[in-house]
């Protein structure tokens, strides 16, 4: 196991792996009542090129990943129930692009609700988001995966059906957009 927080710290960097038992705590709930599973690694990316190198390694080594956005599902989905990793996003928190003609967002997948709408509302006051009934601190990815609805729902609905393109990694590491 050394070898792979090693090469996990290759990937990423010293402070951005761990296998501590006191992060391992943290990182092996939610705050739902499901039963806690630690992680045996935890590990913080900045870029897609990152995650590829990270999926590849856990690929090569048969080592389950979970990701993480906030940890606020309350369902046991941010839960290692394996072990393995877990991929905590929240350095991967940049609005990439917003096009106020097309109103639409590029964000990466560790953005916050309200990182978004702050950002918006200081330099697209226009444009109008649909925030779900979650903290501003759960990610836009988190709450899509959970098919979120958003307070605004008779105007704009779900906010999985708003939206338009992915970015995934696949398990080969290979960037796939859709």
């Amino acid at each position: 196991m050394t070898d792979i927080a090693q090469a996990l710290t290759r990937i990423v960097g010293d402070a951005y792996v761990s296998n501590r038992p006191e992060e391992a705590y943290f990182y092996a709930r939610d705050p739902g009542l499901m039963p806690s599973h630690p992680p045996d690694y935890v590990v913080v990316p900045k870029s897609v090129e990152e995650i590829q190198d990270i999926v590849r390694l856990a690929n090569q080594e048969k080592i389950p990943i979970v990701p993480m956005g906030a940890g606020l599902a309350l369902t046991g989905l941010v839960i290692p129930l394996k072990g393995g990793i877990v991929m905590d996003m929240k350095r991967m928190n940049r609005i990439l692009e917003v096009n106020e003609k097309g109103r639409y967002a590029v964000v990466e997948g560790g953005t916050s609700q309200g990182l978004l709408r702050s950002h918006l509302e200081k330099h697209f006051p226009r444009l109008r988001h649909s925030i779900p009934d979650s903290p501003a601190t759960a990610t836009i990815a988190a709450n899509v995966m959970i098919h979120g609805q958003g307070r605004l729902t008779q105007q704009y609905g779900f906010n999985s059906d708003m939206i338009c393109g992915l970015e995934v990694v696949l398990a080969s590491g290979e960037v796939c957009r859709i």
